[in-house]
């Protein structure tokens, strides 16, 4: 490893040491170009009196004594303007020559260089004195030969040679050197460190047995101390760190026993809740429906109108609360399917649209043909939180729900003209229990849930609500709804369907209707409500008590009315069934505050209807007539 390291290093000093050799090889073929121009020059000066004069024996001695002058020298020679050679000495080449003209350092082949360099013949200006004036001519030049040198490059390579040996000698040296001493390093260094890397990993396994030796660690004696005693330490509260752990486990595991145990306490408590609440409220709502259509509500309208929306508020408060914690404790599962939005939206617009008239505003909703995929009950209790919402705090103007195809999904909007909400509360208002502008907690302006559980809603679909608010000129909510393939649906029932359900809502009924219920205040509620609607009533509390009422009465029932849980642990939906095999056209409605996905599944599977508590009056009404088949 340390090898490695050093690698980088070693290239750089043999880099270095390359470097260097080529510069000082080059340094030498430079010193030779320059030796040879300067005794080109020299010998051009020199024989410019003897090739314009002719006298070929001093140029010979030029160039013989050119060849002592440098060793380099090979050859030499005086060329006149015709190319004809007047003195030549030494080993020339003339015919590897190129064309003559001033050359310095021209390669011939790998060991010559060839320089030559004009001879010119200068004529100086001078004085006319007999003319009495300075007549000054410019000096004039003529060429009149050539000077040719060559010299050899064998010395500059065998130079060259010997320095590039021994920069090699030099990098091989300092390349054993480096090894060296990365070995000596590694030995006193590398070592050691791998054999602490190995004791602690050993520690880390758990064998806190594992020691390093300080006689072999050399400079790293106090590392392999200081492991040492990590190890002793380690070892001498490794029995303490044991008990704590286990404490701190064993303290662990209480704590989750405890919040298990609350989380079953919890769901014991809304179960019982759900169930010990919504009965007594379901007779308090077929009490006042009763009252409703007394003497009293004549003489004393307003009060039961009072009482009615008491009933209402608690009705929803409870709803609201139990629909919170169902949804925070992961009990709502979600039915997906294809759906036709527009039969949510009319409903919307049937439900909402009394509410809007009643306070002076215009609910508009836009009809749309887009099938959504989705849970249809989630989508339609998220949309008329929003509606509702929208309604209650729109003061004038009206609130408008309209569809917006967006590629493969389709955004739900709810418009309306309200006062607004400012930017920093656009994320608290989905908080629980929160409310802008109502301070005092006026019931008639919500509860501050819906928001909430609307929210709630959509992280079970896994889908966006946004909001989008200019205070001052209303709010947008929306949602968005992933598109489904268009189904086969039955025709949207008509204005003269819908009034006529209306009509047949407020008809009375006519029959004979078993009420097998546990709770006294529920079987009183049920017994004035049917009454009151014109229907015959058998009261029982368990199933023996409505086996022996349906013997010892002289009609048969037309309808049973039964909760799924009576008394005794018996179950409302094996008591329905028994008494369908006696009484063929029996009809059975189902009533329970429970209405878990195991009630509904079992009732479904059954083929008898489910209706959860407190039911609204109106809405037990409409199931008894659909279920008696008798019309107003």
């Amino acid at each position: 490893m340390l090898l490695l390291a050093l690698l980088p290093v070693t290239l750089v000093a043999a880099l270095l040491t390359t470097v260097f050799v080529l510069r000082a090889i080059d340094d030498l073929e430079q010193g030779l170009r320059t030796r040879g121009a300067a005794i080109s020059r020299q010998m051009a000066t020199v024989a410019e009196f003897g090739i314009f004069s002719g006298q070929r024996a001093s140029l010979s001695a030029l160039t013989e004594s050119t060849l002592h002058i440098d060793a380099d020298a090979r050859g030499a020679a005086i060329v006149d303007m015709q190319g004809v050679t007047m003195a030549r000495s030494g080993d020339l080449n003339p015919s590897r020559w190129p064309v003559l003209g001033r050359i310095d350092g021209h390669r011939l082949g790998s060991d010559v260089l060839l320089f030559v360099e004009p001879v010119v013949r200068s004529t100086l200006p001078v004085d006319d004195i007999y003319a009495g004036a300075e007549v000054a001519r410019a000096a004039e030049s003529k060429l009149i030969g050539h000077v040719v040198v060559e010299l050899s490059l064998r010395d500059i390579s065998a130079r060259s040679e010997r320095l590039i040996a021994i920069g090699a000698v030099i990098a091989l040296l300092g390349s054993a050197l480096g090894g060296w001493l990365a070995l000596r390093i590694a030995r006193a260094v590398t070592k050691p460190l791998l054999e602490a890397s190995e004791v602690v990993a050993r520690i880390g396994e758990g064998d806190l047995a594992a020691r390093m030796e300080p006689e072999s660690t050399g400079a790293l004696r106090s590392l392999a101390a200081g492991i040492n005693d990590m190890a002793g330490r380690i070892g001498v509260t490794q029995e303490e760190l044991r008990a704590r752990v286990a404490e701190a486990t064993l303290d662990l595991k209480r704590e989750k026993d405890a919040a298990e145990h609350a989380t079953i306490a919890k769901s014991h408590f809304l179960a019982a809740a759900s169930h010990d609440l919504r009965q007594p409220l379901h007779a308090l709502g077929l009490f006042v429906s009763g009252l409703g259509q007394s003497e009293a509500a004549r003489l004393e309208p307003r009060l039961v109108a009072h009482i009615q929306s008491s009933v209402d508020t608690l009705q929803n408060l409870l709803d609201a609360i139990l629909d919170i914690s169902r949804l925070d404790g992961g009990n709502v599962v979600p039915q997906i399917e294809g759906f036709p939005l527009g039969r949510v939206l009319e409903r919307l617009a049937n439900d909402l649209s009394l509410p809007a008239e009643q306070k002076g505003l215009r609910l508009k909703v836009r009809p749309t043909q887009v099938w959504v995929q989705s849970d249809q009950k989630i989508v339609e209790r998220i949309l008329l939180n929003l509606v509702g919402n929208a309604l209650r705090y729109t003061q004038a103007g009206g609130v408008l729900v309209g569809c917006r195809r967006r590629g493969n999904s389709v955004r739900v909007e709810v418009w309306d003209t309200g006062e607004g909400i400012a930017e920093d509360a656009r994320e608290e208002i989905f908080e629980d229990y929160v409310q802008l502008g109502n301070p005092e907690r006026d019931r008639a302006k919500g509860l501050g849930l819906g928001l909430a559980i609307c929210r709630r809603l959509a992280g079970v679909l896994s889908i966006p609500i946004m909001v989008r608010s200019q205070p001052g000129r209303g709010s947008v909510f929306w949602i968005e709804l992933p598109v489904a393939q268009k189904g086969v649906s039955g025709n949207p029932r008509s204005a003269q369907a819908r009034q006529a359900e209306q009509i047949a809502d407020s008809a009375r009924i006519a029959g004979t209707v078993l009420v097998v219920e546990g709770d006294a205040l529920v079987r009183a509620g049920m017994e004035q409500a049917i009454l009151g609607w014109g229907g015959n009533v058998l009261l029982a509390d368990s199933r023996e008590e409505a086996l022996r009422l349906c013997r010892e009465s002289d009609q048969a029932p037309d309808l049973m009315i039964c909760n799924i849980r009576l008394p005794g642990l018996v179950s409302g939906i094996r008591l329905a069934q028994e008494l369908q095999r006696e009484y063929e056209h029996l009809g059975v409605l189902l009533v329970s505050a429970d209405v878990s996905e195991e009630a509904q599944a079992a009732a479904r599977s059954a083929g008898l209807a489910l209706l959860k508590e407190p039911v609204p009056p109106g809405r037990l009404r409409a199931a008894l007539r659909h279920l008696l088949g008798v019309g107003a």
